[in-house]
């Protein structure tokens, strides 16, 4: 009875193993795509790169991700998740509701300028032509951008805001429209209009946050 019992926990131990492998494996695959997307585009984005990237042998990431398609919206899912948390954890370090509101179009812009964020918009980029990928990202992005409005209202409501439903609109446009602004720099950082574009953006940001929350008081 005791060698039956050992053999089960043996065999417990065993499958936990291959577990953490497996999720280790994954997580490998998921950064390294994340990298080929930021580093060299979708289309340069194979399976054959990512497998080198990461270090692991070709049948390791059919196990995981059986097409190209499957890893490329993992890899997004996870990307999109990573800016969530990246302006989370900004957001957690202002003292307050109300401070967090007035500095989201900042935050937004430093979320989108992160190496995920690039992976991200390369493959929304990628959607618009390819249509099998286009079909794997709409549950994904419907999820994450749940979140986000998730997100904007608790804080709005905690700043004391009235009109909620405007605060989530309003976070969604900056969300879309500071995208577009990286695309404009991502063949020359240092174009003028675009970064007084930039700044018209922060300044309506700032009117909106008037609007909503009073003016800001003094310190």
């Amino acid at each position: 009875m005791q060698n039956r019992t050992q053999a089960v926990g043996h065999d417990i131990s065993a499958r936990r193993r291959t577990t953490r492998r497996g999720e280790e494996t994954r997580r490998q695959l998921i950064q390294a795509a994340i990298e080929c997307l930021c580093e060299k585009g979708y289309a340069a984005t194979s399976i054959e790169a990512v497998m080198e990237r990461a270090g692991v042998s070709r049948g390791s990431v059919l196990h995981q991700f059986p097409t190209r398609i499957a890893l490329i919206s993992a890899a997004v899912e996870a990307a999109m998740e990573i800016m969530m948390a990246h302006t989370r954890d900004r957001m957690r370090d202002l003292p307050g509701a109300q401070a967090q509101y007035r500095a989201m179009c900042d935050l937004f812009w430093e979320t989108q300028k992160i190496p995920e964020g690039a992976a991200v918009t390369e493959a929304l980029l990628a959607s618009r032509w390819d249509g099998a990928l286009a079909e794997a990202l709409r549950p994904v992005a419907t999820r994450i951008e749940a979140e986000i409005d998730q997100d904007t209202r608790a804080t709005a409501l905690a700043a004391g805001v009235k009109d909620v439903e405007a605060c989530t609109v309003h976070a969604r446009v900056l969300i879309l429209t500071l995208r577009g602004i990286t695309l404009e720099l991502m063949y020359d950082k240092g174009r003028a209009m675009i970064h007084r574009a930039l700044d018209q953006i922060r300044a309506q940001h700032v009117v909106h946050c008037e609007e909503m929350l009073g003016p800001e008081a003094e310190s």
